[in-house]
């Protein structure tokens, strides 16, 4: 049975009415995946910030706080005094140390310039008990860079942890244990806090 022309015609305009709307429905669609995109990568951006933030906020003031002696390089070999023991700034050789553990001391001079690129040293006293001195050395070998161990005889307490002007020091406790999770609390606090900051 054919439809007449004015059947055609509300045909037609049925069609097109079911069209606009569903273009319209899409866009709604497409608009509203946008906006779920936004607020979720937002969302987890915010997340991951306060995140990485507050695990720097919640940390305490750690260690004692020192004036900052200048920053000068000098020839290698120079002899400079500080007024800190370890040396948390001051004047300082041209060539800063590869970060790491060392058995053996490096001079206060080259290592005052890892503090300068943002470096944590921690320096402990050669007599302390090996137990001490291996989990130095594993705590310092979990960091890939800007933590650096060595001994060091003139340390005035067993363990020194020292950034750019900036040192916590003690002594091991009487059966030779310490907290190494202040250790790792210092250097998520300092680490990169030098006034040159060389990218990990």
């Amino acid at each position: 049975m054919e439809l007449t022309k004015k059947e055609r015609r509300a045909l037609r305009r049925e069609e097109k009415k079911r069209e606009i709307t569903g273009g319209a429905r899409q866009k709604q669609i497409k608009s509203w995946a946008i906006w779920s995109a936004a607020i979720l990568i937002i969302g987890g951006a915010g997340y991951f910030g306060y995140r990485a933030l507050s695990g720097t906020v919640k940390i305490p003031e750690m260690g004692e706080i020192y004036p900052i002696e200048g920053r000068d390089h000098v020839p290698d070999g120079t002899k400079v005094e500080y007024h800190t023991s370890p040396p948390s700034s001051g004047s300082h050789y041209a060539k800063e140390a590869e970060w790491g553990v060392y058995d053996k001391a490096l001079s206060d001079g080259q290592l005052v310039h890892n503090l300068e690129h943002g470096g944590v040293w921690i320096s402990y006293k050669p007599s302390i008990p090996t137990i001490a001195t291996e989990k130095l050395i594993s705590l310092a070998k979990s960091y890939r860079n800007k933590v650096i161990l060595t001994p060091r005889e003139a340390n005035d307490k067993d363990i020194a942890v020292v950034s750019w002007g900036r040192i916590y020091k003690f002594d091991l406790a009487v059966d030779g244990s310490f907290d190494e999770n202040a250790i790792k609390n210092y250097i998520k606090k300092y680490k990169n806090t030098g006034p040159e900051i060389v990218p990990d």
